[in-house]
């Protein structure tokens, strides 16, 4: 036996130096398989190998089955982020494991991970992926977060508890930003969902940890429903068969809203954000939130910009076309509700914005909503905040607010 692990063992660090160090890129590998068709997301691939694949090992009876998920870099155009060889557990795919070291003949000019599925032990890192493990069945697969108090799951945060008597406890293993690596050691989890950004130069200690990071990029896409269909990502590393059901519901869902929306008439405009110190960040044109407002036929006044991401600009250039923004509807954490005063506290320029004016402001305290949680993967629900905000003739035909209070 322990024969056999070392085996697997140094079959595995094979596989991953033939992985990175080949001469071809992975998306050329992928031609060899079968490549799901992603409908939205554009910087992941999942490519599936076996079901009948030719293999050099056929004559042998042998049908290797495996799942490659290769993730674009969305900082660097033309590169790539990671790359995943997800083997199953079990005697079968220890004999995969061994097969694609003796190959050798894949390759990948980036980091590449082979991830034994299904996942059963998950050190979370972020508030949204601990939402879609739990629908996605996979709740008890959270073992370990970051971040316990950003988190608005009641399971999430009773199982997290230090004296929680739970058959599932979930370590809280501290900051998002400094974690603790003794207790991780401790947890000793089969992966870390953990959000990249751009130039974080790595995980630091957590590398050092031959723990499978999986960077969850979807935060990146630039459309709604692109980061949602990641959720089918999610579902072949925990093994879950809700994930396309899943994102087919939110898919059907969100279509029709967007149908029934470009019916009425072009809605108010609306702000989505406030200052944050000298600095008033909004959506670009081409971002998630832009996209947003845009099928919810609302109208924005950065609606023809260009960029996908952030806009960062001066609170005087948001003054300046004040007059133009019909709603007002931020986020807060924590405390009590805003109030005008409280508003015009922070910053005596919001009274410019027609909406402070005419008294339609609407804020959500994401310290008690899982507005993240929901929102992150679940699109329709925002995209039907926005279709009700700025289509108050609608009435209730689109239902009411989930999340945005009226001050």
């Amino acid at each position: 036996m322990k024969k056999l692990y070392i085996l697997l063992c140094g079959a595995t660090a094979a596989l991953l130096m033939a992985a990175c160090q080949g001469g071809k890129t992975a998306a050329a590998d992928a031609e060899a398989g079968d490549t799901l068709k992603m409908k939205y997301a554009k910087l992941l691939t999942i490519v599936k190998h076996g079901d009948g694949e030719e293999s050099s090992d056929a004559a042998e009876g042998i049908d290797y089955q495996y799942a490659e998920a290769i993730i674009a870099n969305p900082w660097k155009a033309g590169t790539m982020l990671h790359r995943y060889i997800l083997i199953p557990k079990g005697e079968e795919g220890d004999k995969t494991v061994a097969m694609l070291a003796k190959r050798r003949s894949t390759g990948a000019r980036c980091t590449t991970d082979t991830v034994r599925t299904p996942v059963e032990s998950n050190l979370v890192f972020t508030a949204p992926h601990c939402q879609l493990l739990t629908e996605l069945g996979c709740q008890n697969a959270i073992t370990g977060v970051c971040d316990k108090d950003y988190i608005n799951i009641p399971d999430i945060k009773s199982r997290a508890q230090a004296d929680a008597k739970v058959a599932h406890p979930i370590m809280d293993c501290g900051s998002s930003m400094q974690p603790d690596i003794e207790r991780i050691i401790a947890l000793h989890p089969e992966a870390l969902l953990i959000s990249p950004f751009e130039n974080s130069g790595g995980y630091g200690k957590l590398d050092k940890l031959r723990i499978p990071v999986i960077e969850t990029a979807d935060y990146m896409e630039t459309s709604p429903l692109g980061r949602a269909e990641w959720i089918k990502l999610y579902g072949l590393l925990l093994g879950s068969s809700k994930a396309d059901s899943l994102f087919s519901a939110i898919e059907k869902e969100y279509l029709q809203l967007k149908a029934e929306a470009a019916k009425l008439p072009l809605g108010l405009s609306i702000l989505t954000e406030r200052k944050t110190g000298n600095v008033w960040y909004v959506p670009g044109g081409k971002s998630t939130m832009g996209i947003l407002l845009r099928d919810a036929h609302a109208r924005y006044i950065f609606a023809d910009d260009t960029h996908s991401g952030s806009l960062s600009m001066s609170p005087e250039q948001i003054i300046a076309k004040g007059n133009q923004v019909d709603v007002w509807a931020f986020k807060y954490f924590g405390g009590n509700a805003l109030t005008k005063q409280d508003l015009l506290a922070e910053y005596q320029g919001y009274q410019a914005l027609k909406a402070f004016q005419t008294g339609t402001v609407y804020e959500t305290d994401t310290s008690c909503e899982p507005y993240f949680e929901l929102t992150s993967f679940h699109p329709e629900i925002l995209l039907r905040e926005f279709i009700v905000l700025s289509h108050p003739e609608a009435g209730d035909k689109f239902g009411k607010l989930r999340f945005y209070k009226k001050y």
